[in-house]
């Protein structure tokens, strides 16, 4: 019992003294405005625990040599002090002068996770090693080329629709022998578009009984078009034997899909259901006339779009659902 309560306590106190280093950057500092350089005001070096530990050893070292009059071990002890303390440095240098240059994410559906990019430029003549991004359990490394640019990627779930901040992250290395670590604290001014969650079992999609949108699909088909010349690759299936016998030249049927009636999406013909169980409903719909290729409108209180399809057209309809608030 006792040993499964250690990692708790050290957690806490780990996710304490988190937070006390966020609210002082958050007093200090706030959001910082992009491009951000991280300079020495903006980078803390503290030993990991793997370096405290180490600094323990030392520190027996230099009792056992003392207490022995052992000058090897107390030369041992010094040197390798010596060579931590220089990591100090190092640690710092590999991480200062990096250039926060962008953040972005693209829109999500509720319950995904919202993958927020972090760019990353090294603007001077020297290699960056093991650059960390961190937030919460989601992280990303990457080593940093002179004059690059990197993408780091970090992942936050997106639980409710609308738009969702991104939380404070944290920059770090622990280059080269990982017996420290040096961090900056992000508070970013970055959000994502959190989509309604597609409902499973949407009713069936409703049309406007115009069939006034659309014309027929050339393709495949159950419909007969017309005739074309067989060119190589079409399937046998559609070759016309008999038209392909009396001209003899091989001809292939052109086939279609009748057009389909456009689809009207109308809140306030919604019957039934939570405000959030009829948005999951438009967006199923939405995301199934988009797939078969279907005309639709959109009409919500204070917003109305024609019908159309596309990637523009559906977005706009997704962002309308997403930012929906009930009167």
């Amino acid at each position: 019992m006792t040993g499964a309560a250690i990692p708790t306590t050290q957690s806490t106190t780990g996710q304490r003294f988190d937070q006390w280093i966020l609210q002082r950057v958050r007093e200090k500092r706030g959001s910082p405005e992009l491009p951000f350089k991280l300079e020495y005001r903006h980078i803390y070096v503290m030993p990991n625990r793997f370096g405290v530990w180490f600094g323990i050893l030392l520190a027996i070292t230099g009792l056992g040599g003392l207490n022995f009059n052992n000058n090897m071990a107390l030369l041992l002890g010094f040197m390798l002090a010596s060579i931590a303390q220089l990591t100090t440095l190092l640690v710092y240098r590999n991480q200062s002068g990096l250039i926060l240059t962008g953040l972005r994410a693209p829109p999500v559906f509720a319950g995904q996770p919202a993958v927020f990019k972090v760019l990353l430029l090294n603007p001077e003549q020297r290699f960056r090693f093991a650059i960390l991004a961190i937030m919460e359990e989601s992280r990303d490394c990457r080593d940093i080329q002179p004059g690059e640019t990197v993408q780091l990627e970090l992942e936050q779930v997106g639980s409710q629709r609308g738009w969702m901040e991104m939380e404070p992250f944290r920059i770090e290395n622990r280059y080269p022998l990982g017996l420290f670590r040096a961090w900056s604290v992000i508070i970013p001014k970055a959000r994502c578009l959190v989509y309604p969650k597609p409902a499973l079992n949407p009713p069936p999609l409703p049309k406007t009984g115009r069939g006034d949108e659309g014309s027929a699909r050339q393709g495949e088909g159950e419909h007969l078009h017309g005739l074309r010349e067989y060119t190589a690759g079409d399937p046998l299936k559609n070759i016309a034997w008999k038209a392909s016998a009396r001209h003899q030249k091989l001809y292939s049927r052109l086939m279609e899909s009748p057009s389909e009636e456009a689809c009207e999406f109308n809140w306030y013909l919604m019957k039934g259901g939570s405000t959030e169980e009829n948005l999951s409903i438009l967006t199923a719909w939405i995301l199934k006339a988009e797939q078969r290729q279907i005309p639709y409108s959109l009409e919500m209180p204070g917003d109305a779009l024609p019908a159309g399809m596309g990637e523009e057209h559906r977005n706009t309809c997704l962002e309308i659902l997403a930012l929906f608030k009930a009167r």
